[in-house]
């Protein structure tokens, strides 16, 4: 019997199968599609018939992801001989030479790429990581701040964006770069938890009160998010210790032991071993400072 992980030893057609399910899918899972490719389907690729040229392709990518440029030079040549005039050939040619570190040579063929075609996000994104290999941070936010003028709804682009402004510590930007993921996908918990972290720390009352309404959110959303709920302790405590009106106080000082509560209760059903020293220190972050 074959053992499932054991790529070597599968059949040429559950090869072939494989393959096209994880393109349909968008699977990377490199490391097998390189195994998959030179103990099964290599044997014999012109039976794939016309499937073999996006099999090259998926191939090539896998070859970059493992540093094998040996084998991703051979699909690139296979598919070069097939469409010689082809972008997305020449694409991974770029390709190629980010895997080898000729930086320059591949922005020169995603400026090329982009030109002939400025509405294809790929190859955007591809200059944008060229200019990330190459430590070039403010190039590569004004690129991503160009390609947001076209792809306004492309959340990842403006996390990336938000990763690259706290960077430069710019918070505000990075704030607005989250608000904008927040309104494109409001229900992901982890866009409304680094909202709220943001918020935090950036500090004061209004701030700290807007991170708390971010965390509350972020967990009705997953119930299960501790970081959420832990920010939701903090915040409650900033809250309590830093408002001047008491009913406010009161309700920060309340929300907060619920926090703590619940923070409690999930360590509990993970390790009790680790609950002891936990609860001492999620009991002292909730004690309250004095003046």
């Amino acid at each position: 019997m074959v053992c499932e992980n054991d790529w070597t030893q599968v059949s040429f057609e559950h090869g072939r199968t494989t393959l096209k399910k994880w393109r349909e899918c968008g699977v990377r899972r490199s490391e097998e599609v390189v195994e998959l490719w030179e103990h099964v389907i290599s044997r014999a690729p012109t039976s794939l018939g016309d499937e073999q040229w996006p099999v090259y392709e998926q191939v090539c990518i896998a070859a970059f992801d493992c540093t094998r440029v040996d084998l991703a030079q051979d699909c690139i040549e296979l598919l070069q001989s097939q469409f010689p005039d082809s972008n997305r050939v020449l694409k991974l040619k770029a390709m190629q030479l980010e895997a080898t570190e000729h930086f320059e040579r591949a922005l020169t063929i995603y400026d090329q790429l982009v030109e002939t075609d400025p509405n294809n996000n790929s190859y955007r994104k591809r200059r944008v990581a060229v200019l990330l290999a190459q430590g070039k941070r403010l190039e590569a936010i004004k690129a991503i701040n160009e390609y947001l003028k076209i792809f306004l709804n492309d959340s990842e682009a403006w996390l990336q964006l938000s990763e690259l402004y706290l960077l430069e510590n710019d918070i505000p930007k990075a704030v607005h770069c989250l608000e904008e993921c927040v309104l494109i996908s409001p229900l992901n918990s982890m866009f409304l938890r680094r909202l709220g972290d943001l918020r935090y720390t950036q500090g004061g009352l209004e701030n700290v009160d807007l991170a708390r309404a971010y965390y509350e959110r972020a967990i009705k959303i997953n119930s299960t998010d501790l970081r959420s709920q832990y920010g939701l302790l903090l915040a409650n405590n900033f809250i309590a210790n830093n408002s001047r009106n008491p009913a406010e106080k009161k309700k920060s000082t309340t929300a907060g032991n619920a926090a703590l509560d619940g923070l409690v209760d999930r360590y509990q059903k993970v390790n009790s071993t680790e609950i002891p020293n936990t609860l001492e220190k999620l009991r002292l972050v909730q004690q309250p400072t004095r003046n």
